[in-house]
């Protein structure tokens, strides 16, 4: 994630010990596990391809033994999601023993199941909640497939708000929703959101290219969240498009926002996070199917490495990125994107916007502004 606030204001965000780091780390410091592919919901742009059908979970003492490999491997911080999470029998059985070995668990949900008990039992478990919002209500509830999704989801987030959980918003850019950036904004505003997180669009499950935004679209779309967030009181982040990042270099045409990127290192999945699904495959990512092992390899493919683990340390191999200047502040991109659009993990991920940001700033800034 690029904690946009940091960049445009300089204000330091909770986890920023994870997002700009000293020195390179030998194993993930966040772990994502989506502990079903259950939902209450049928989402268009679903990354798990999850709904309404009777999926099998993993048992519950498969993702408790990961999560003693987690917390060993130097594990931080853990998203729980699914699927909807809330779906598992064993969700709360999860967080609990996640919390209780120190972890800090993020629930990612869509929101319409967190009722006043669920709520009371996760207050102390969880660090935050991340929900899902689309659009304003008849657009979310077409892309939730459930008529009332938004106002439930809405309702219950004013209840986890009001129970003293940090909670937020997450919103995934597409073709369908994009010029709804600023509802998204003024929702966070007005519900006195603790953050707001805009993703970009990740090829997999059933959320595929067609359903992307171009690049104009998108230089437009993160322009306006790069302005609001000189000015906003909650945070604001986004995921899986590191041009982000030097997009707001060349709008601070700051030093240190560049310095700050380049300890980020740009894409690092696989290095900084890793993702087992709910068949308990280990990816990079959510968005990444490159497969690393299995869950019950989890504590040993970082302690080699492992040869995967190797490959995506050296990006390098990209090649029309290698020759990049902003290759240090990005890596590469999104692995998954090049994956899925052409079958190549060290192919080119389509969603970079890069030219489109180099073309901006060279038609309306003087050339001498920002240097490579």
């Amino acid at each position: 994630m690029i904690n946009v606030s940091r960049l445009m204001t300089g204000k330091a965000g909770r986890n920023d010990h994870i997002r700009y780091p000293s020195s390179r780390q030998p194993a993930p410091k966040v772990m994502v596990f989506n502990i079903t592919r259950n939902c209450n919901l049928h989402c268009t742009h679903c990354y798990s391809g999850s709904g309404h059908s009777v999926f099998t979970n993993l048992p519950a003492v498969k993702w408790i033994s990961a999560l003693k490999a987690a917390a060993d491997m130097g594990v931080e911080h853990l998203l729980i999601s699914g699927g909807e999470p809330l779906m598992s029998r064993d969700a709360m059985d999860i967080i609990r023993e996640a919390s209780e070995r120190g972890l800090k668990v993020t629930l990612s949900t869509n929101g319409t199941l967190l009722d006043a008990e669920r709520v009371s039992r996760l207050k102390g478990l969880v660090e935050y909640i991340g929900i899902s919002i689309d659009g304003p209500e008849i657009l979310h509830d077409r892309f939730r497939g459930v008529d009332g999704a938004f106002r439930r989801t809405l309702a219950n987030a004013r209840r986890c708000m009001a129970a003293g959980i940090r909670t937020g918003f997450r919103f995934t850019l597409t073709r369908m929703n994009s010029q709804y950036v600023d509802f998204a904004l003024d929702l966070a505003e007005r519900e006195h959101a603790d953050r707001i997180c805009f993703y970009h669009l990740g090829y997999v499950g059933r959320a595929s290219a067609d359903l992307d935004i171009d690049s104009g679209e998108r230089l437009g779309a993160m322009m306006k969240i790069m302005e609001r967030a000189r000015e906003s009181a909650f945070e604001i982040l986004t995921a899986d498009n590191s041009v982000d990042g030097i997009l707001a270099y060349f709008l601070t045409g700051s030093q240190h926002v560049r310095s700050l990127l380049v300890r980020n290192g740009g894409n690092r999945s696989g290095e900084r996070i890793a993702d087992i699904d709910p068949d308990g495959n280990v990816y990079p990512d959510q968005f990444t199917r490159f497969r690393l092992g299995g869950i019950d390899d989890l504590g040993s493919i970082w302690e080699g490495p492992s040869q995967q683990v190797l490959e995506l340390r050296d990006r390098r191999r990209i090649e029309r990125c290698s020759r990049c200047p902003y290759f240090e502040m990005c890596n590469g991109n999104s692995r998954g994107r090049a994956l899925a659009s052409s079958g190549d993990l060290w192919g080119f991920d389509p969603s970079c916007y890069l030219d489109m940001v180099v073309k901006h700033f060279e038609e309306h800034m003087p050339p001498d502004a920002v240097s490579a």
